[in-house]
């Protein structure tokens, strides 16, 4: 699968056509102030995925409710955030919002 960096994911997220989708890897826990594990993939508009990847090209797996907003709102500024909650489950469709997150570096 072809992965982005998260300036060039950013970039591309914020294109017209583009969506972001989120995957849950493992489900929050209740107990673990629901941690869990979530991948962010962005969409272009032809319909090729990309998988947001650290510097060392590892999925960047997000942990928490927090890095979540962060991410989704400060970084990615998405329309609307649809947090899948069952393992294995992705959900689609969400927008960036060109020019209302933090600017690209």
């Amino acid at each position: 699968m072809p992965v982005l960096l998260e300036r060039d994911f950013r970039k591309m997220a914020a294109t017209e056509g583009a969506t972001v989708e989120i995957e849950c890897v493992s489900a929050p826990d209740p107990e673990g102030r629901f941690s869990g594990e979530w991948l962010f993939y962005v969409v272009n508009a032809s319909g090729e995925r990309f998988m947001l990847v650290t510097a060392l090209a590892r999925e960047r797996i997000v942990n928490s409710p927090i890095g979540m907003f962060g991410l989704a709102f400060g970084k990615l500024a998405l329309d609307h955030l649809d947090v899948p909650a069952v393992a294995g489950d992705v959900r689609r469709g969400m927008r960036s919002l060109a020019g209302r997150g933090d600017p690209v570096e």
